[in-house]
């Protein structure tokens, strides 16, 4: 089986925030059921910029940041399937988006035929009832 994996919910398995504790029992669960962990090719850049944003912000020194990026882009696979591209911007149209980044992991989970998990609940908020596959850290599980 396969998961989609925001880089909001991945950074929180290596840096402590609210909603932790549920993203760590998720990695574990996972683990557990060997689910395959993927995200698109975007995923890299997301969690490169954020670790970039909280070395300047003085909240993470640069070897933290290199070891977390290092440590994430292992455990989450790239995947890139040949409809992606199409599918994400025909998402971010049909969903109201503003951007096509969120639609590029929608899409990834609807092509792969599994849930995406995410930590903005904005997000979530704003899909789910047209795409229930997307789903919040925060809900019981």
């Amino acid at each position: 089986m396969t998961v989609v994996v925001d880089a909001s919910l991945a950074l929180k398995w290596a840096l402590p925030e609210e909603h932790t504790d549920q993203a760590l029992a998720l990695w574990d669960r996972w683990q557990v059921a060997a689910e395959e962990v993927i995200a698109p090719p975007l995923f890299r850049a997301d969690v490169t910029n954020v670790l970039h944003q909280l070395v300047r912000g003085g909240h993470l020194n640069p070897d933290d940041a290199a070891d977390i990026l290092k440590s994430l882009i292992s455990v989450v696979e790239s995947g890139e399937p040949p409809a992606l591209y199409d599918r994400a911007l025909a998402l971010a149209s049909g969903l109201g988006l503003g951007a096509t980044y969120d639609a590029l992991y929608i899409a990834l989970a609807e092509i792969e035929g599994c849930e995406m998990w995410t930590a903005d609940r904005r997000l979530v908020r704003s899909v789910q009832e047209r795409v229930p596959q997307v789903r919040w850290i925060g809900e019981p599980s």
